[in-house]
Parts: C-alpha cells; structure tokens; sequence
C-alpha cells in the first residue's frame, strides 16, 4: 500500500514539474472577422441661399389665388417712445420695490417659523403625554392572594457527621 501511495506521489510531482517547466499554453481565441467599412470625407458644400420665391411647380390659376387668400396679412404697430427718468428716480424706484420684495419675505419667513415652531411644540405635547401613559401604567402586576407578612423561616445549620475528636 505504502509503495502505491509513494508511487503516486512521484508521478504528480513529475507532471508538476512538467507544467512548471512547460509553462501553461494558452490558445488564442478565436478573433471574429469585423467588416472594415471606409468612409470618404465629406465633401463640404457651399449651401446656395438665393433670395427671391420659391420655385413653384405648375400650378393652376385656382391655387394660386387660394394661396393668396391664405397668406396673412401683417399689421404694423407704431412704438411709442419710452419717456427716459432720471437715475436718482430709477434708483429710488428699485430700492422701493427692493424693500417690498424684502418685506414680504420676512412676512414669509416669520410665518414658516411660526408654524415649524407649533408643530414642534406639538410633537413634544404628544412625546410628554405618551411618556406619561407609559410611566402610569403599572409594570409588575401583584400576584393572586395575599402577601405573606411573616419572615420566611431559615433553616438550622447542618450538624457535623461526624463526631468530634475527644
């Protein structure tokens, strides 16, 4: 058994040493065959923006006044100038309008803490009254019949088995 066993032995460290030697050969996967596409550079044209109408295919005379009749018609609208102020007012104008704005933010910003502040209020309301169900409710409940008042007896000190050496 002990000659099997060393024998066994001996062959795997001899085909150890033949990986170690050898080394561990890898094959190469397989490489799938990408198609190579080529592509011109583009060729930069020039668009032609010509002005003037739109080429039109043949059109009856019909389609052309109905094409009229579609198109809108523009209005033009005179622009009244603008009456220029002088900066001091323009300056006195927006710090005015930055006061307000300033204003109602702060109005904004006192009423949101106002309300987190009640709602806070309103938590540690509800925290106290629960941490006081808690508390009156009794934890240990008293067990049936009655407590006994007398001192629980102890017992006599255990006498020496063996007799004393006189």
């Amino acid at each position: 058994m002990r000659e099997i066993i060393a024998k066994c032995i001996v062959l795997l460290g001899v085909g150890f040493l033949g990986l170690a030697v050898e080394g561990c050969e890898e094959t190469p996967a397989p490489v799938a065959a990408q198609p190579v596409v080529r592509s011109l550079p583009l060729k930069m044209v020039r668009p032609d923006f010509t002005v003037g109408p739109l080429p039109v295919e043949k059109m009856d005379s019909a389609a052309k006044v109905t094409q009229a009749a579609v198109s809108p018609q523009v209005q033009r609208t005179q622009v009244l100038p603008v009456q220029e102020q002088s900066t001091d007012e323009q300056a006195a104008l927006l710090a005015a309008l930055q006061r307000e704005q300033d204003a109602k933010l702060l109005q904004q910003q006192e009423a949101e803490s106002q309300r987190q502040q009640q709602e806070l209020d309103q938590e540690i309301e509800h925290n106290l009254q629960v941490q006081q169900q808690i508390e009156s409710k009794p934890w240990v409940q008293d067990a049936p019949g009655s407590m006994p008042t007398e001192p629980i007896p102890s017992w006599p000190p255990p006498e020496p088995s063996m007799p004393a050496p006189e």
